[in-house]
């Protein structure tokens, strides 16, 4: 072979080389990836592969910031380095390695587990890493309904929980907003979870309905609860949830009783409450 023979087929394998090593790119999801808490979440990350390629000569590493959340390598997983947060939690599959697939499962998902994850794919071309980003959501649960009557009127608390921060509304039936009538209260508990409670103050005796409106944005969830409050009909007080999802209140003449009773009669209603009511007839 002369030396322009030999330099075209170094040239050539060159190119080749250069053609193939432009290929290779990781790639994973360009939206943000949502979990829902306590179930699993599938972070996806492919490769290309050959007939030639081999995985035990692969290495694959998924990390949430800088720190360890699983590595593969020779052929199998090497889990010393992962963070204790991880222990049990994760796993790729194996199988589709040999086909490109380089994703993460990650089981049992916790708000500590948002973030920007990267994954990294190391092959003899090479390592390519590709960033995506993982949030959490959680569904807020059934509203819980308790009031209490004063001098000046009624005043309705509705609590629940979930993630992440809510918008609250309490609205008429026209759809105006009450606003200056309402107080709402959020707090985190160790977990992150959000804990909304909401109060709404009416004055004087009351005949109306007002629509208490809860939204998470990040799920598309919509919590819509009607409560209608009828005055002048008893003594007693009557909280009943039907099953289309309207409170009724039955205030009566608000004149001194002492532990009315509060007949629950809806299935999602768990906490039996009492009232007192201070409000002369």
């Amino acid at each position: 072979m002369n030396w322009k023979s030999c330099l075209t087929f170094v040239v050539s394998f060159l190119v080749f080389k250069l053609s193939h090593l432009t290929e290779f790119e990781t790639t994973v999801p360009s939206e943000t990836q949502l979990a829902i808490l306590g179930q699993h979440i599938v972070l996806d990350c492919s490769f290309p592969v050959d007939k030639q390629w081999d995985r035990t000569r692969c290495q694959i590493e998924w990390k949430l910031d800088k720190v360890v959340v699983h590595s593969f390598y020779y052929g199998q997983d090497h889990l010393n380095d992962q963070n204790s947060r991880y222990v049990n939690r994760t796993s790729l599959y194996h199988s589709d390695i040999q086909k490109g697939n380089a994703s993460l499962r990650l089981e049992h998902a916790t708000l500590g587990d948002e973030g920007n994850y990267t994954c990294t794919v190391h092959t003899e071309m090479g390592p390519k890493r590709t960033s995506v980003s993982l949030k959490l959501a959680a569904y807020y649960a059934e509203p819980r309904l308790k009031f209490s009557t004063s001098a000046c009127g009624v005043e309705l608390l509705l609590t629940t929980e979930g993630y992440p921060r809510p918008s609250v509304q309490w609205l008429t039936v026209s759809g105006e907003d009450v606003g200056d009538d309402t107080v709402t209260h959020l707090s985190q508990d160790t977990q992150g979870l959000y804990t909304v409670s909401s109060t709404v103050s009416l004055q004087g005796a009351v005949n109306k309905t007002l629509t208490f409106v809860l939204k998470n944005e990040a799920l598309g969830q919509e919590i819509r609860r009607n409560i209608t409050l009828l005055s002048g009909i008893s003594t007693r007080f009557l909280f009943l949830r039907i099953p289309s999802g309207v409170y009724s209140l039955l205030t009566g003449q608000l004149r001194a009783l002492s532990d009315s009773c509060i007949k629950d009669r809806g299935s999602h209603f768990s906490s039996r409450s009492y009232l007192k009511a201070n409000c002369p007839g």
